[in-house]
């Protein structure tokens, strides 16, 4: 099955990204497979930023102290700010991976199947957007990403143009899907650091009672001594 990446020439809101596309499918055709994969990092660098203005994301979001804001980085927050399939987000993140291996990892030459790969997540991920922000209804290259990108009604993740503010909910790999309508209320953004409750322990009573028991002990021997 052949891919080709034409479709972007009739998107009004990601044709810019059509040269940098087909420039990835003439390097697989002479097959140069190193080149395929680092310049679908950086197209996926370019989309992602892209997303961070469609959404009205802060590009400068808090980040612990040592983190730098990268790719890594950025699509880690896209899972917890954007309404995106799981699947979509996965691909996001091994096209991410391949390219920092191609290109920082020499030793490694990769071959026609990684290349292909690569090239497969791209172009889902592309036919995802397409469809996500245009409102059209392209094929997807592998039918597992199809199954659960679909972009009509019943789903969850339609973009809304509409929609002046987008609508923020939680990471798909970290909370369960519920049926409850999210915009007909206001939903406050929490930040959950760990499942396990809170110790209901209280080690700071213990301390008070070992003293007392010592000084008493030591009462008993003096009066006894007496």
């Amino acid at each position: 099955m052949e891919i080709n990446f034409d479709f972007l020439q009739a998107s009004p809101t990601f044709k810019q990204h059509f040269p940098a596309a087909n420039k990835i499918h003439k390097l697989y055709t002479i097959a140069d497979y190193r080149d395929v994969i680092s310049n679908s990092r950086l197209l996926l660098e370019a989309l992602t930023k892209q997303i961070f203005q469609l959404e009205n994301l802060n590009q400068y979001y808090q980040l612990p102290a040592g983190e730098y804001h990268n790719l890594r980085n950025d699509t880690h927050y896209l899972r917890s700010e954007v309404n995106y399939p799981l699947s979509i987000m996965n691909l996001f993140d091994e096209v991410r991976r391949m390219g920092n291996a191609a290109v920082h990892d020499l030793k490694i030459e990769p071959d026609q199947k990684q290349a292909w790969r690569c090239l497969s997540d791209l172009h889902d991920i592309l036919v995802f957007l397409v469809n996500s922000y245009d409102g059209k209804q392209l094929y997807y290259f592998r039918p597992d990403i199809a199954m659960e990108a679909q972009t009509d009604k019943k789903h969850y993740h339609l973009r809304k143009k509409a929609q002046h503010k987008p609508l923020h909910l939680h990471d798909h790999q970290t909370f369960k899907k519920t049926t409850h309508d999210h915009a007909s209320q206001k939903m406050k953004r929490a930040k959950y650091f760990s499942s396990k409750p809170i110790s209901e322990s209280k080690p700071q009573l213990d301390a008070p009672t070992k003293t007392k028991e010592s000084f008493l002990t030591k009462l008993k021997h003096f009066w006894h001594k007496k």
